[in-house]
Protein backbone atom coordinates (compact mmCIF):
# COMPACT_ATOMS: atom_id res chain seq x y z
CA UNK A 1 0.00 0.00 0.00
CA UNK A 2 2.79 2.38 0.93
CA UNK A 3 4.54 1.69 -2.36
CA UNK A 4 1.36 2.41 -4.32
CA UNK A 5 0.90 5.68 -2.42
CA UNK A 6 4.45 6.76 -3.22
CA UNK A 7 3.92 6.00 -6.92
CA UNK A 8 0.67 7.98 -6.94
CA UNK A 9 2.30 10.95 -5.25
CA UNK A 10 5.17 10.84 -7.72
CA UNK A 11 2.72 10.75 -10.65
CA UNK A 12 0.75 13.74 -9.34
CA UNK A 13 3.97 15.67 -8.79
CA UNK A 14 5.15 14.89 -12.32
CA UNK A 15 1.87 16.12 -13.78
CA UNK A 16 2.06 19.30 -11.72
CA UNK A 17 5.58 19.95 -12.95
CA UNK A 18 4.45 19.83 -16.57
CA UNK A 19 2.02 22.69 -15.97
CA UNK A 20 4.27 25.61 -15.10
CA UNK A 21 2.52 28.94 -14.62
CA UNK A 22 5.70 30.95 -14.06
CA UNK A 23 7.29 29.62 -17.24
CA UNK A 24 4.08 30.25 -19.14
CA UNK A 25 4.06 33.89 -18.07
CA UNK A 26 7.75 34.31 -18.90
CA UNK A 27 7.36 32.80 -22.37
CA UNK A 28 4.45 35.13 -23.21
CA UNK A 29 6.50 38.11 -22.03
CA UNK A 30 9.28 37.00 -24.43
CA UNK A 31 6.68 36.60 -27.19
CA UNK A 32 5.39 40.13 -26.67
CA UNK A 33 8.93 41.50 -26.91
CA UNK A 34 9.61 39.45 -30.05
CA UNK A 35 6.43 40.81 -31.65
CA UNK A 36 7.45 44.41 -30.99
CA UNK A 37 7.14 45.07 -27.27
CA UNK A 38 5.16 48.11 -26.19
CA UNK A 39 4.69 49.22 -29.80
CA UNK A 40 2.98 45.89 -30.48
CA UNK A 41 0.71 46.22 -27.44
CA UNK A 42 -0.28 49.80 -28.26
CA UNK A 43 -1.11 49.20 -31.94
CA UNK A 44 -4.64 48.04 -32.71
CA UNK A 45 -5.18 48.86 -36.40
CA UNK A 46 -3.80 46.79 -39.26
CA UNK A 47 -3.97 46.22 -43.00
CA UNK A 48 -2.74 43.10 -44.81
CA UNK A 49 -2.87 42.37 -48.52
CA UNK A 50 -2.05 39.26 -50.49
CA UNK A 51 -3.57 36.18 -52.05
CA UNK A 52 -5.96 33.71 -50.42
CA UNK A 53 -6.93 30.15 -51.26
CA UNK A 54 -10.03 28.29 -50.06
CA UNK A 55 -10.41 24.51 -49.99
CA UNK A 56 -13.36 22.12 -49.92
CA UNK A 57 -13.88 19.20 -47.56
CA UNK A 58 -11.57 17.05 -49.70
CA UNK A 59 -8.84 19.72 -49.48
CA UNK A 60 -9.28 20.42 -53.17
CA UNK A 61 -8.80 24.04 -54.24
CA UNK A 62 -12.24 25.70 -54.28
CA UNK A 63 -11.23 29.28 -55.01
CA UNK A 64 -8.45 31.84 -54.97
CA UNK A 65 -8.49 35.62 -54.98
CA UNK A 66 -6.74 38.80 -53.99
CA UNK A 67 -7.47 39.54 -50.34
CA UNK A 68 -7.23 42.70 -48.25
CA UNK A 69 -7.90 42.63 -44.50
CA UNK A 70 -8.55 45.63 -42.26
CA UNK A 71 -8.62 45.30 -38.49
CA UNK A 72 -9.52 47.62 -35.68
CA UNK A 73 -9.02 45.44 -32.66
CA UNK A 74 -10.51 43.99 -30.65
CA UNK A 75 -13.87 43.56 -32.41
CA UNK A 76 -13.88 45.21 -35.86
CA UNK A 77 -12.82 43.41 -39.03
CA UNK A 78 -13.30 43.99 -42.76
CA UNK A 79 -12.20 41.68 -45.55
CA UNK A 80 -12.30 42.53 -49.27
CA UNK A 81 -11.80 39.81 -51.86
CA UNK A 82 -11.41 39.86 -55.62
CA UNK A 83 -9.47 42.08 -58.01
CA UNK A 84 -11.68 45.09 -57.29
CA UNK A 85 -12.67 44.11 -53.75
CA UNK A 86 -16.22 43.41 -54.91
CA UNK A 87 -16.82 40.74 -52.25
CA UNK A 88 -16.81 42.24 -48.75
CA UNK A 89 -17.22 40.71 -45.29
CA UNK A 90 -17.58 42.97 -42.26
CA UNK A 91 -17.81 41.98 -38.61
CA UNK A 92 -18.39 44.63 -35.97
CA UNK A 93 -18.99 43.23 -32.51
CA UNK A 94 -22.13 41.10 -32.67
CA UNK A 95 -23.06 42.26 -36.17
CA UNK A 96 -21.86 41.05 -39.54
CA UNK A 97 -22.59 41.61 -43.24
CA UNK A 98 -21.64 40.08 -46.56
CA UNK A 99 -21.69 42.02 -49.85
CA UNK A 100 -21.51 40.52 -53.33
CA UNK A 101 -22.61 41.79 -56.75
CA UNK A 102 -26.12 40.65 -55.79
CA UNK A 103 -26.37 42.94 -52.77
CA UNK A 104 -25.79 43.05 -49.02
CA UNK A 105 -27.11 40.56 -46.49
CA UNK A 106 -26.65 40.09 -42.78
CA UNK A 107 -24.46 37.22 -41.70
CA UNK A 108 -26.17 34.36 -39.92
CA UNK A 109 -25.76 34.60 -36.13
CA UNK A 110 -23.84 31.29 -36.10
CA UNK A 111 -21.30 32.68 -38.61
CA UNK A 112 -20.82 35.87 -36.58
CA UNK A 113 -20.41 33.80 -33.41
CA UNK A 114 -17.77 31.60 -35.07
CA UNK A 115 -15.76 34.62 -36.24
CA UNK A 116 -16.15 36.45 -32.93
CA UNK A 117 -15.03 33.39 -30.94
CA UNK A 118 -11.98 32.92 -33.15
CA UNK A 119 -11.01 36.55 -32.65
CA UNK A 120 -11.59 36.48 -28.88
CA UNK A 121 -9.23 33.49 -28.72
CA UNK A 122 -6.70 34.94 -31.16
CA UNK A 123 -3.09 35.51 -30.13
CA UNK A 124 -3.34 39.26 -30.72
CA UNK A 125 -6.52 39.69 -28.67
CA UNK A 126 -5.16 37.64 -25.78
CA UNK A 127 -1.83 39.45 -25.67
CA UNK A 128 -3.20 42.96 -26.20
CA UNK A 129 -6.44 42.91 -24.26
CA UNK A 130 -6.97 39.80 -22.12
CA UNK A 131 -3.79 38.96 -20.20
CA UNK A 132 -5.01 40.73 -17.06
CA UNK A 133 -8.54 39.38 -17.37
CA UNK A 134 -9.81 37.73 -14.16
CA UNK A 135 -9.66 33.95 -14.41
CA UNK A 136 -7.31 33.83 -17.40
CA UNK A 137 -4.40 31.45 -16.80
CA UNK A 138 -1.30 30.76 -18.89
CA UNK A 139 0.93 27.71 -18.35
CA UNK A 140 3.79 26.00 -20.10
CA UNK A 141 2.70 22.38 -20.55
CA UNK A 142 5.69 20.96 -22.38
CA UNK A 143 8.35 21.26 -25.07
CA UNK A 144 8.47 19.64 -28.49
CA UNK A 145 10.11 19.64 -31.91
CA UNK A 146 8.10 21.09 -34.82
CA UNK A 147 9.61 21.20 -38.32
CA UNK A 148 13.05 20.75 -36.80
CA UNK A 149 12.62 23.60 -34.32
CA UNK A 150 12.39 23.44 -30.55
CA UNK A 151 9.10 24.86 -29.34
CA UNK A 152 7.33 25.64 -26.08
CA UNK A 153 3.77 24.40 -25.66
CA UNK A 154 1.47 26.78 -23.79
CA UNK A 155 -2.07 26.32 -22.56
CA UNK A 156 -4.23 29.41 -22.09
CA UNK A 157 -7.51 28.96 -20.22
CA UNK A 158 -10.05 31.73 -19.65
CA UNK A 159 -12.85 32.13 -17.10
CA UNK A 160 -15.28 30.36 -19.46
CA UNK A 161 -12.96 27.32 -19.56
CA UNK A 162 -12.15 27.97 -23.21
CA UNK A 163 -8.69 26.62 -23.98
CA UNK A 164 -6.15 27.89 -26.51
CA UNK A 165 -3.06 25.77 -27.12
CA UNK A 166 -0.22 27.94 -28.35
CA UNK A 167 3.05 26.74 -29.90
CA UNK A 168 5.96 29.20 -29.60
CA UNK A 169 9.33 28.93 -31.32
CA UNK A 170 12.01 28.72 -28.60
CA UNK A 171 14.60 30.61 -30.67
CA UNK A 172 12.56 33.48 -32.13
CA UNK A 173 9.87 33.45 -29.36
CA UNK A 174 7.26 33.97 -32.10
CA UNK A 175 3.97 32.03 -32.12
CA UNK A 176 3.76 29.47 -34.91
CA UNK A 177 0.52 27.61 -34.15
CA UNK A 178 -2.78 28.18 -32.36
CA UNK A 179 -5.28 25.45 -31.56
CA UNK A 180 -8.73 25.78 -30.03
CA UNK A 181 -12.03 23.92 -29.78
CA UNK A 182 -15.40 25.50 -30.45
CA UNK A 183 -18.71 23.96 -29.47
CA UNK A 184 -21.33 24.28 -32.19
CA UNK A 185 -24.26 26.38 -30.87
CA UNK A 186 -27.07 24.04 -31.95
CA UNK A 187 -25.59 20.56 -31.50
CA UNK A 188 -22.78 21.08 -29.00
CA UNK A 189 -20.46 19.08 -31.27
CA UNK A 190 -16.73 19.77 -31.08
CA UNK A 191 -15.15 21.81 -33.86
CA UNK A 192 -11.37 21.53 -33.72
CA UNK A 193 -9.46 24.46 -35.19
CA UNK A 194 -5.77 24.86 -36.00
CA UNK A 195 -4.08 28.01 -37.27
CA UNK A 196 -0.47 27.92 -38.50
CA UNK A 197 1.54 31.16 -38.68
CA UNK A 198 4.85 31.77 -40.40
CA UNK A 199 7.21 33.93 -42.46
CA UNK A 200 7.16 36.89 -40.07
CA UNK A 201 8.32 40.30 -41.26
CA UNK A 202 8.25 43.78 -39.77
CA UNK A 203 5.21 45.85 -40.66
CA UNK A 204 6.17 48.76 -42.87
CA UNK A 205 7.87 51.54 -40.88
CA UNK A 206 7.45 49.82 -37.50
CA UNK A 207 9.12 47.34 -35.18
CA UNK A 208 5.99 45.15 -35.12
CA UNK A 209 6.39 41.60 -36.42
CA UNK A 210 3.48 40.15 -38.40
CA UNK A 211 3.03 36.77 -40.12
CA UNK A 212 2.78 36.75 -43.91
CA UNK A 213 1.66 33.12 -44.07
CA UNK A 214 -1.54 31.81 -42.46
CA UNK A 215 -3.08 28.36 -42.80
CA UNK A 216 -6.29 27.24 -41.13
CA UNK A 217 -7.67 23.75 -40.58
CA UNK A 218 -11.04 22.66 -39.25
CA UNK A 219 -11.52 19.13 -37.92
CA UNK A 220 -8.25 18.08 -39.54
CA UNK A 221 -9.10 19.46 -43.00
CA UNK A 222 -7.30 22.43 -44.57
CA UNK A 223 -9.88 25.11 -45.37
CA UNK A 224 -7.84 28.30 -45.92
CA UNK A 225 -4.35 29.47 -46.83
CA UNK A 226 -3.08 33.01 -47.35
CA UNK A 227 0.20 34.56 -48.45
CA UNK A 228 0.54 38.29 -47.70
CA UNK A 229 2.97 40.50 -49.58
CA UNK A 230 2.11 43.68 -47.69
CA UNK A 231 1.53 44.19 -43.95
CA UNK A 232 0.88 47.55 -42.32
CA UNK A 233 0.40 48.46 -38.67
CA UNK A 234 -0.92 51.69 -37.22
CA UNK A 235 -2.79 54.51 -38.89
CA UNK A 236 -6.39 55.44 -38.30
CA UNK A 237 -9.40 53.53 -39.54
CA UNK A 238 -12.76 55.24 -39.02
CA UNK A 239 -15.43 53.26 -37.19
CA UNK A 240 -17.75 53.90 -40.14
CA UNK A 241 -15.45 51.74 -42.30
CA UNK A 242 -16.71 48.75 -40.29
CA UNK A 243 -20.42 49.47 -40.64
CA UNK A 244 -22.83 47.86 -43.12
CA UNK A 245 -21.34 48.04 -46.65
CA UNK A 246 -23.24 50.10 -49.19
CA UNK A 247 -25.58 48.22 -51.50
CA UNK A 248 -29.15 46.97 -51.93
CA UNK A 249 -30.62 44.71 -49.25
CA UNK A 250 -30.47 41.01 -50.04
CA UNK A 251 -32.60 38.65 -47.99
CA UNK A 252 -30.95 35.46 -46.85
CA UNK A 253 -33.26 32.47 -47.61
CA UNK A 254 -32.01 30.74 -44.45
CA UNK A 255 -33.64 33.47 -42.34
CA UNK A 256 -37.32 33.15 -41.50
Amino acid sequence: MKRVLIVLLFTVAAVAQTRDLEKGKKILEQTIQALGGQAYLNTHEFRTEGRAYQFDRYEELAGMARIVNYEKQPDKFRQEMGKDGDVVYVVNGDQGWERTFRGVKEMMPADVERIRTSRELSIDTILRFRLKEPGLEVAQVGVDIVDGRQVDLLEIVDSQNRVVNLTVDRKSHLPIRREWVRRLPKTGDREENVETLGKYIRAKGTSIMMPTYIRRERNGIKIFEAFYNEVQAGGKLADSFFERPAGPELKDPRRR
